[in-house]
């Protein structure tokens, strides 16, 4: 199959989306296909953005703003503007579709839009524009707006005993209409009507789509697919990693220390506790941001605890240095960084949040939602992972192998699933495709 993957998101910076994106590109040239990715995001030197063989077709107000500003704070010039932002959309769809041009027309397209967008967030005129290119397209839907998610948790503190998926049960309707008064910026981008075939991250995020947006289109979720590096060096099942008896030799690893990913309790509990941390910039460059915080909170940057890495290439040695990941979300969009830490077998401090929790297979330890602002919850969950190092190796172990066993079935799954979409038009196909959607994801929670 020849594949186009084109991703209209907040350049220059490179979050999960572009990482999640890019795998899957890897993957499906692995696989014996031709995939390419089309993007406006640059390559730059040291920065973990990408494969150098993208099709980088680069705004030159990006490349000036780049130039002014730095990587980090260059895409303001385009993006904190809404009238810019239409012009700009219009002109790297211009570029994008003088390449398209030049290329044969590609089998299947997957589109991420993001927040390139045409004006009343139409993102049926983006598609326009797409399909002369690609025989088919598939959109994919990688966020719930986190207005919509605070509102759900506001419901969910009503009846604590309810898991998110109950609780969005009991108030779909409720939340529907709020939807339909404020519409969301998101969301309105994803589960397009028009188009038949929508790809989701995790299946919370599919049921709540398919409820807010529902159309005759056939979905698919397909786990993030990490290559075979992440695997290198480990012995699974026979040589798990020592015990640390002192906590202050203890390494607690946090990535985009951000205001909703955490940053306050992160910062809590740097201060209320012994452990080393060791914190990652990430895509969008928290780091720095960070130790101001707790500089401004607490009047240091704990120095002798405390340090800050750059966002370098060597992801994979990044988790190997660390001996807990803590990741404080209160909402995800997958939470890969916990998936990608469960496979190098460090143990997970998370939230009991359905996306996280499916992607860290069930097997990190878990705060649960209405616990969320208490400190001692998250001071008592590292406590434990620390005191009992054997058993959570055990338990990382063990998730790394099912997160093995998942991504290989969900990837030959999602290769059918693209084979059939190819070849779609007889109605045994379409039966193809509905019995793949109908059918569970293996070591799905």
């Amino acid at each position: 199959m020849n594949i186009g993957i084109v991703t209209i998101t907040s350049m220059p910076s490179w979050g999960g989306a572009e990482i999640y994106l890019n795998r899957l590109n890897n993957f499906l040239n692995k696989e014996g296909h031709t995939s390419q990715i089309y993007t406006g995001i640059p390559q730059v030197e040291g920065y973990d953005n990408g494969s150098p063989d993208q099709v980088r077709l680069i705004l030159p107000a990006l490349t000036e703003g780049i130039k002014k500003h730095g990587l980090k704070h260059g895409g303001g010039v385009i993006f904190n503007d809404p009238k810019r932002l239409e012009e700009h959309t219009n002109t790297w769809l211009d570029i994008l579709t003088a390449h398209l041009e030049t290329e044969p027309k590609k089998d299947i397209g997957i589109i991420y839009i993001q927040t390139l967008y045409y004006p009343n967030n139409d993102a049926n005129l983006i598609l326009d524009r797409l399909r002369p290119y690609f025989r088919q397209l598939i959109t994919t839907s990688f966020d719930i707006e986190p207005d919509y998610i605070r509102q759900l948790l506001i419901s969910n503190c009503e009846n604590p005993k309810e898991n998110l998926l109950e609780t969005f049960d009991r108030v779909k309707e409720t939340l529907r209409d709020l939807e339909i008064r404020n519409p969301f910026n998101l969301m309105q981008k994803q589960n397009i009507s028009e188009v038949p075939y929508h790809l989701h991250l995790c299946h919370f995020h599919q049921e709540i789509m398919s409820y807010l947006k529902p159309s005759k289109g056939h979905d698919f979720v397909l786990h993030p697919i990490l290559g075979d590096k992440w695997i290198s060096g480990i012995d699974y099942g026979n040589h798990y990693q020592p015990v640390i008896e002192n906590p202050s030799d203890y390494t607690i690893g946090v990535i985009n220390p951000l205001l909703k990913k955490g940053r306050d309790i992160i910062g809590k509990l740097i201060a209320q506790t012994p452990y080393n941390f060791l914190i990652l910039q990430g895509g969008w460059g928290g780091g720095g941001v960070f130790l101001q915080y707790l500089q401004d909170e607490y009047g240091t940057t704990f120095p002798d605890r405390v340090r800050l890495g750059d966002y370098s290439q060597d992801i994979i040695g990044y988790y190997d240095s660390i001996n807990t990941f803590l990741f404080p979300s209160w909402i995800e969009g997958y939470g890969q960084v916990g998936h990608e830490a469960l496979m190098r077998r460090v143990p997970v401090i998370t939230t009991d949040y359905p996306a996280i929790k499916q992607a860290t297979i069930g097997k990190a330890k878990y705060v649960p939602l209405n616990q969320y602002e208490d400190v001692m919850a998250w001071r008592d969950a590292l406590k434990d992972v620390f005191d009992n190092q054997e058993y959570w190796h055990f338990e990382c172990n063990d998730a790394a192998l099912m997160l093995l066993n998942r991504t290989k079935f969900n990837g030959e799954d999602f290769i059918r699933y693209l084979e059939v979409i190819k070849v779609v038009g007889e109605k045994t196909h379409h039966h193809t495709v509905k019995k793949l959607m109908n059918k569970p994801n293996l070591l799905e929670d």
